[in-house]
């Protein structure tokens, strides 16, 4: 209940709801009207509203949830004043039961506003609708055409701007892997002021993205890896071209793709046979950075981690050599690699 003279108040309205016939008490009743205008004067911040999508439940100005009790009398109307409330238990069921309620006529309020809102639906698609507000409290809402084609994308931005790993193509392998490139070139060389993508800069990507897209879910179909390239000039994608390339070219004609992540030495695995001629280990970044070689057996798996060629060739490979070549014997495993 509300302390003092609103406590008083809302005794009195109980009371004259009391004296009236019970089947007076759940509409509109003519000679009422005064007392219900008075009523809103007194307490516009209990205006509440009917619950479209469940009939037992209300909302009231202010964002306050609200179930209607058995007793109360106005549970068939959209619009009403909440006078006496009982507070809900803290948790999952916070609402407040509504007991005592008084029907309001939506030309009453005073102050209401109209203004066209774009929002996504549960489907991730936009739609717009009239909406009629007294105070935040929503009481009339309406949907629309969209007559704009840039409601559709500012609604899409504002949405896809608060989870971008969510509706863009951040996880596709190919965009990933150029991210991965140019963030470590990035910190390899921060004397070249490359981009990073950070939030923020992708952000700044969509509303090229979101052009012609009619639902969240388009925007993980849209080409994110070219507007990224694209965002980059021809001086910073060059020099990411050649200073973190996709692929190292093998002494035996062979490319195998380079595994990049922020912060460590790209990673090229292959079999030992395939590193054969091969006299010093790669690197990347302008010549500042060892690719760290994963040498592997014939079985593909590791025999070997290293970023230094020379090392392994000289110390480390005659007693893998006595090893494999017992294990593969059909394979050919030279005294010395290098020169092969």
């Amino acid at each position: 209940l509300l302390p003092g003279a609103t406590e008083r108040v809302l005794r009195v309205a109980a009371q004259l709801e009391r004296s009236l016939p019970k089947s007076s008490v759940t509409a509109h009743r003519a000679g009422s009207e005064a007392l219900d205008r008075a009523l809103l004067a007194a307490f516009p911040d209990r205006v509440s509203r009917r619950r479209p999508t469940d009939p037992e439940r209300a909302v009231m100005v202010g964002g306050s949830g609200l179930l209607f009790g058995r007793d109360t009398a106005v549970r068939t109307h959209d619009l009403f004043l909440a006078l006496e409330v009982q507070a809900g238990r803290r948790g999952a069921h916070s609402e407040g039961r509504v007991h005592l309620a008084v029907a309001l006529q939506p030309e009453w309020l005073a102050g209401v506003l109209e203004a066209e809102e774009a929002e996504i639906d549960t489907n991730g698609r936009v739609r717009v609708l009239r909406r009629r507000r007294y105070r935040d409290l929503v009481i009339e809402e309406t949907e629309i055409p969209i007559r704009d084609r840039a409601v559709v994308e500012a609604a899409l931005i504002e949405a896809a701007s608060r989870d971008l790993e969510r509706h863009l193509a951040l996880g596709d392998s190919n965009v990933a892997d150029f991210l991965a490139r140019l963030r470590s070139l990035a910190h390899w060389r921060p004397e070249l002021e490359l981009p990073t993508f950070d939030e923020e800069a992708l952000k700044a990507l969509l509303p090229s993205l979101v052009l012609g897209a009619r639902a969240l879910s388009d925007l993980s179909r849209a080409p994110l890896l070219d507007i990224l390239r694209g965002s980059l000039d021809p001086a910073h994608y060059r020099l990411l071209n050649e200073q973190a390339p996709t692929h190292v070219e093998l002494p035996r004609g062979r490319t195998k793709k380079l595994q990049y992540e922020p912060g460590r030495p790209p990673v090229l695995a292959a079999r030992i046979q395939e590193f054969f001629g091969m006299q010093e280990t790669p690197t990347v970044g302008g010549g500042r950075i060892k690719v760290l070689l994963h040498l592997l057996a014939p079985n593909f798996r590791p025999q070997q981690v290293t970023d230094d060629l020379v090392g392994f060739w000289k110390n480390t490979y005659p007693e893998v050599r006595k090893e494999l070549r017992g294990r593969y014997p059909k394979h050919d495993w030279p005294e010395d690699p290098s020169r092969e």
